[in-house]
């Protein structure tokens, strides 16, 4: 009997940016699929590659050019595995979104656009917690609704890029989550009422954030997880 409910269908992952995100999607990925047995699950090959430059740093000092090198080409390894659908564990990396989708022959989820959308049917503002690459490239801002987002106070995105660079160093301890804490009471004192996680760093403690301060986070890993299996399964 064929159980498989996603037969021939292979999902190609770029993590290592950091090297946590990625494989989080993945796990994300089978949490979501309804599985009955092993063969229900959806064929997913991660290549997690820790070389990619600092894609902030990058766009900061030669306007992204050095990453986009690099993930073009790891991407083209993972191309070369029969891959139906890509996507980058890394949101600030979309910033040169159209330029890797142009060096490719498949497709290219985009996240960003997936939490836009969230963005969009908010019924009210929505604050925005990302990397500094992130929110000066504007990835989240809606032309045509500039009030619907909230970025934090320069003083608040500091504490935002190094709760950050502390996760990538495998810090989880209950100051990452304090940390963030001060900073969601500052975006909804704001008028904010979601709160985006804009960095796939953030998607490693959604849960302690959801636990502590509720079901207010739109978090793009999560639905970049849904939108690969709805897509699978079709």
């Amino acid at each position: 009997m064929e159980h498989s409910l996603c037969k021939h269908f292979r999902i190609g992952i770029l993590g290592g940016m950091g090297p946590e995100s990625g494989v989080l999607l993945q796990q994300l990925i089978i949490e979501h699929t309804p599985a009955q047995i092993d063969q229900d699950h959806i064929e997913v090959i991660t290549y997690t590659n820790p070389h990619i430059p600092d894609r902030t740093a990058s766009l900061t000092i030669d306007d992204g050019e050095s990453y986009l090198k690099a993930i073009a080409e790891s991407l083209l390894l993972l191309e070369k595995t029969g891959i139906d659908i890509l996507v980058i564990s890394c949101i600030t990396a979309h910033a040169r979104f159209e330029e890797i989708q142009n060096s490719l022959n498949t497709p290219l989820l985009n996240i960003v656009e997936l939490a836009k959308q969230h963005i969009i049917v908010s019924d009210g503002k929505v604050g925005i917690l990302a990397t500094d690459g992130t929110i000066n490239s504007q990835l989240f801002m809606l032309p045509d609704q500039p009030e619907k987002t909230v970025i934090p106070e320069p003083k608040f995105q500091r504490i935002v890029m190094e709760v950050i660079y502390d996760i990538k160093k495998g810090i989880k301890d209950r100051s990452i989550i304090d940390r963030l804490e001060k900073i969601v009471i500052h975006l909804r004192q704001a008028g904010c009422v979601k709160i985006l996680l804009g960095c796939t760093e953030l998607s490693i403690v959604h849960t302690e954030l959801r636990n502590r301060l509720g079901h207010i986070f739109i978090d793009p890993l999560r639905l970049a997880a849904q939108a690969l299996v709805q897509l699978a399964r079709k």
